[in-house]
């Protein structure tokens, strides 16, 4: 009987760990094979060896009931090359008892925080350095997953990670996993019936070393959840290739999966072969630059940096950089994206970003049928089902029609939880707004059972579900318009319940708000909500009401004690007038909205008008809203007295706030544009550059015909006649010397744009 256990601390994802963990249980047939996983999956563990297609993962989740408390969900995946993967099936097949040891998952930080090896990066600074390597995946493979290397690799693994790891005791976290894992290899050792084998993380491996003798010899128990009616569970879901990448921000993982699975499966050798046929055939088929003297140049460099850098047979980063000297013909702009973790970098060459693409790989995993799945998923068929959604190309539906509306609300539901192949294509933003219909685009792409049981952690159905997501969001929102936003969601997805604490707490926030340009969201979606006659999904109407009236009142206050006006809240302060407009016109019309005053607005708008300290773009929406809302002193006379106050470098500013509001009002008056051009004709040529940024802006506001009707005026203003409509598709027929005379004057006033920084 072994006074030792077998520790193996490995690099998940490892196909050189992998050989090693399969290789030694095998020989050892151990009693007991211990594996970092989530312990509360260990009476599932037959769920495992079912005819799965890998990548897999166990998806662990808690969800707490409190609305103020985020959930929280990791995974654990296998793939075919993983550590963990082979020793589940060395150890099934040898007949030792199989248990996972460590924390369950939802108590563990996310997949995006740094792992611990990471963390401790002095040393790996220290290897670098001395190495000459680039980063730690190219010291990976330098010193383990070249082939020659297999015979030694334990002990080499052992001194590796024990000088990684050196005297570092780990955080709190990680010290509490190490314990608990701890107290389980002590239970299997002292059990007294046959080798014990650990296979852990290589950062762990010392400390439990260090730690098992210590601890006591009972099971131990799962740990509860971190709050008290805490929803928890697990399950296996399928997972993709490309999660598995650290390039996607999953740092426990090796880069290109692709490459590490041909390693598992054929060798260095077989791998490399595949490599250069895979990347010839993506590079041409993405129309790249690769002739097959290309990929021989590869080849023959690819040996050589593998000769000089002491590899017997070509490693990943061997090839990448034998490929990109071969490929690249001009200088790079970005660095290797091989040679550095994190975001690929923008100014990448695209021949490097298809290479890194094609070794993500696109591989989805797939469970065995009758695998265990949570209650969301099936809840969701039983939806589907009920309300005749059939998952398959595209469907139009009417939110004013009963069925429709029920459609609606069960796709706005998955969209809240944001499962792959639901997309709404055409449909108003805002609730019941505009003729109800919208147009989605439905499909079943392989990842949407994975996100349907990741979503389970939200709720058992999809009713809970969406409402706890939208929970989430609403805990992490900061200010109105995210938490507008969310009770948008709430009512296109017939939340009800959901929607009166969203609006509970957006009137407190609307209470305090002191910016006049956050009113905007909150003013368009409780209007569109207020106006419904059966506001599906929302409160009675008078709590609506109530709040809309509040949020009238506060935004008539801000406007009149706005000042100066943030470049970055321009448009946002333009979506608020052109709402408060909005609701104030259909006022004038005849809609009752008690408690809002209509000639109270009028008079606050005749005061912003005049208000010189006001911003240009504040004044010219006041002066909008006044001729929307029909008022005998909003005429084209007032609206070019209000100009000509202006400098001229404020005037296009405020010419955006009367054409966001009243263009067409306005560009069809003949007297406000013969004024406006009589205005600008005034204008210096020094002043004119200054003005025309912001007066080009505030045209853009005009569609095409109107542009066009614009124009015409123009000419008939300065008696010039307007072509014929049918010669507008004509060749034009001109002198060269007429013609050579306008490219004059056109490059003549390029060269004035120029000077002022306006081409």
């Amino acid at each position: 009987m072994p006074e030792q256990p077998l520790i193996i601390g490995v690099r998940h994802h490892s196909p050189a760990c992998a050989r090693l963990v399969k290789e030694r249980i095998e020989k050892l047939r151990p009693r007991y094979v211990l594996i970092e996983g989530p312990v509360d999956f260990n009476h599932r563990l037959d769920e495992l060896f079912l005819p799965h297609q890998l990548p897999i993962a166990i998806y662990s989740y808690c969800q707490p009931q409190e609305s103020s408390a985020a959930g929280h969900g990791v995974w654990t995946p296998f793939a075919e090359f993983s550590p963990e993967w082979q020793a589940l099936l060395a150890a099934r097949k040898t007949g030792a008892q199989i248990r996972f040891i460590d924390l369950p998952g939802w108590m563990q930080p996310d997949d995006s925080a740094p792992s611990p090896a990471v963390r401790s990066n002095h040393g790996y600074s220290h290897l670098l350095q001395n190495s000459g390597m680039e980063n730690i995946d190219a010291l990976w493979d330098h010193l383990f997953e070249d082939e020659a290397q297999q015979a030694n690799l334990q002990p080499a693994l052992e001194t590796y990670f024990s000088g990684l790891r050196g005297g570092d005791k780990g955080d709190e976290h990680n010290q509490r996993r190490e314990a608990f894992m701890a107290r389980w290899l002590a239970w299997a050792m002292r059990q007294n019936d046959g080798p014990v084998v650990v296979v852990c993380g290589g950062w762990h491996a010392p400390a439990l070393a260090a730690l098992w003798r210590g601890c006591e010899a009972q099971v131990p128990t799962v740990p509860p959840p971190p709050s008290a009616g805490a929803i928890t569970g697990c399950y296996l879901t399928p997972y993709s290739e490309k999660r598995l990448d650290v390039l996607t921000g999953y740092l426990s993982g090796m880069p290109a999966p692709v490459w590490q699975g041909w390693c598992w499966r054929f060798g260095l050798q077989q791998a490399g072969e595949r490599l250069l046929k895979t990347l010839l055939s993506s590079l041409r088929q993405r129309r790249q630059p690769a002739s097959t003297a290309d990929l021989a140049a590869a080849h023959l460099r690819a040996l050589a940096l593998a000769q000089l850098r002491g590899h017997l047979l070509p490693l990943r980063s061997d090839w990448l950089d034998a490929l990109a000297g071969s490929l690249i013909k001009e200088a790079l702009n970005a660095p290797l994206p091989w040679s550095y973790r994190g975001v690929v970098h923008r100014d990448t060459d695209p021949i490097l970003l298809t290479l890194i693409d094609a070794l993500a790989g696109s591989g989805f995993g797939q469970l065995a049928p009758g695998t265990p799945q949570p209650p969301l998923p099936e809840e969701v068929a039983r939806e589907l089902a009920r309300t005749g959604i059939v998952l398959a190309g595209e469907l139009t539906l009417n939110r004013f029609d009963a069925a429709g509306l029920a459609q609606s609300q069960v796709l706005h539901r998955l969209a809240i939880l944001e499962i792959p192949g639901i997309r709404r294509r055409q449909g108003h933003a805002t609730t019941m707004s505009g003729d109800g219909d919208e147009r989605w685009a439905l499909s079943r792409p392989l990842e949407q059972q994975a996100a349907l049981i990741e979503a389970a952690r939200y709720g058992a159905t999809l009713t809970e579900a969406a409402r706890q997501r939208l929970e989430a969001r609403m805990t992490n929102a900061a200010g109105i318009a995210p938490l507008t936003a969310c009770l948008n969601q709430a009512a296109l997805a017939g939340l009800a319940a959901f929607s009166q604490r969203l609006l509970e707490q957006l009137a407190q926030l609307i209470a305090r708000e002191s910016q006049f340009a956050e009113m905007g969201a909150a003013l368009e979606v409780l209007y569109a909500l207020w106006r419904q006659d059966d506001p599906a999904g929302m409160p009675d109407s008078p709590v609506l009401q109530k709040i809309l009236c509040a949020t009238i009142d506060r935004a008539l206050w801000l406007c009149e004690s706005s000042g100066a006006i943030d470049e970055a809240q321009f448009h946002a302060c333009l979506h608020g007038w052109q709402m408060l407009c909005h609701i104030l016109r259909d006022i004038h019309h005849g809609t009752a909205l008690p408690g809002v005053s209509l000639s109270a607005a009028r008079s606050l708008l005749q005061r912003r008008i005049g208000a010189r300290e006001a911003a240009p773009l504040v004044r010219g929406a006041a002066f909008g809203a006044l001729i929307r809302l029909e008022h005998p002193t909003a005429t084209a006379q007032a609206a070019l007295a209000l100009l000509t106050q202006l400098p001229p470098q404020r005037l296009g500013e405020a010419l955006h706030g009367m054409l966001a509001l009243a263009r067409h009002q306005l560009a069809c008056q003949p007297s406000f544009i013969a004024g406006f051009s009589g205005l600008l004709t005034r204008l210096s040529d020094d002043d004119f550059m200054l003005a025309l940024p912001d007066l080009r802006a505030a045209m853009a506001w005009l569609p095409p015909r109107e542009r066009g009707e614009l124009a015409r005026q123009v000419l008939e203003h300065y008696q010039i006649a307007a072509m014929p409509a049918h010669t507008l598709q004509a060749p034009v027929r001109c002198q060269p010397q007429h013609i050579v005379q306008h490219q004059r004057l056109e490059q003549r006033a390029l060269a004035e744009l120029q000077r002022w920084g306006l081409h």
